[in-house]
């Protein structure tokens, strides 16, 4: 706009003028003459975007004009700001200015942008649930694996510890057995020792039975009486001591050869009439002819 324009087109180069003020401002706008035809209200006339004069312009007015003209301020021509700042700030930031007015409406937003953000919006939550499915799986595949680990680790540590219970099971049975067999080996044994001293018993029984019968029957009295006069004429005289032997006979020698003395004693007859060396040689007894059974050898 320039100042010196001719004056038929006054009216409309003095509203872009103050249109161009208001936009500089930023606000509402009053002139200081408010009986003036050109003092104007911005937020009546928002959407026309200038200044319209609330009568109809006369030739009269532009006198009025040119005068008023002086009055206004020179508008100063501001630098625009670059494209990219401006949609930046648009898209980025919605808040008021720093001086507390509105910084205007942010440019319209297409329909294929929102289409296209609202599609890679559901393309990302699609992305996004499935990575949790696949790290979910991933997850469980794991646990079961791990689960699988334990459980055939514990499997093989019953095993190995059922196979040694195993072994020591079989070594006790075996143990067991062995001493069974000992025990039975023993007790056969011990049965066996048991028969031979009980015979060694009734053997014992039966010898002293005989030496009883023996040493009370006739023929030992008469014996002895012979041995202890013989005794007796000993200790009193050796000569008579001989001439009674051989009187006698040699007082006990042997029957069989009569050279030895009789120290075998025959059974069932009780006679101690055989030396040792005759003893096997001699079926029935010398004294009264009886069939020898058993024999006994006496101590003198």
């Amino acid at each position: 706009m320039f100042l010196g324009e001719p004056a038929g087109g006054g009216a409309h180069l003095l509203a872009a003028a103050v249109q161009q003020q208001a936009v500089a401002v930023g606000g509402n706008t009053v002139f200081s003459d408010p009986r003036s035809e050109l003092t104007c209200n911005n937020n009546n006339n928002q959407d026309s975007g200038c200044f319209v004069p609330r009568k109809r312009a006369r030739v009269g007015d532009v006198l009025i004009m040119e005068g008023h003209r002086a009055l206004l301020p020179v508008p100063v021509p501001r630098a625009f700001a670059p494209a990219e700042d401006v949609r930046s700030r648009v898209l980025c930031s919605g808040a008021a200015s720093t001086s507390g007015r509105s910084t205007g409406a942010a440019p319209p937003v297409s329909h294929g942008v929102l289409s296209h953000l609202y599609h890679h919006s559901v393309e990302i939550d699609a992305f996004v649930r499935l990575e949790n499915e696949r790290l979910r799986a991933g997850l469980e595949e794991e646990r079961r694996r791990h689960v699988r680990a334990v459980v055939l680790a514990v499997e093989r540590a019953a095993a190995r510890r059922l196979r040694a219970a195993e072994a020591d099971l079989e070594r006790a049975l075996a143990r067991n057995a062995e001493l069974d067999e000992k025990l039975r080996q023993m007790g056969a044994e011990g049965q066996a020792w048991q028969g031979v001293a009980s015979g060694h018993e009734a053997a014992a029984a039966g010898l002293r039975a005989t030496i009883d019968q023996v040493l009370q029957s006739p023929c030992a009295g008469a014996d002895g009486e012979g041995a202890g006069e013989a005794e007796d004429a000993e200790s009193c005289c050796f000569e008579r001591q001989q001439v009674e032997r051989a009187a006698n006979g040699g007082g006990r020698a042997c029957r069989a050869c009569g050279g030895a003395e009789a120290c075998v004693l025959l059974l069932p007859c009780r006679h101690l009439c055989l030396c040792g060396g005759c003893e096997a040689a001699v079926d029935a007894c010398p004294v009264c002819a009886a069939t020898k059974n058993a024999s006994l050898h006496v101590l003198p």
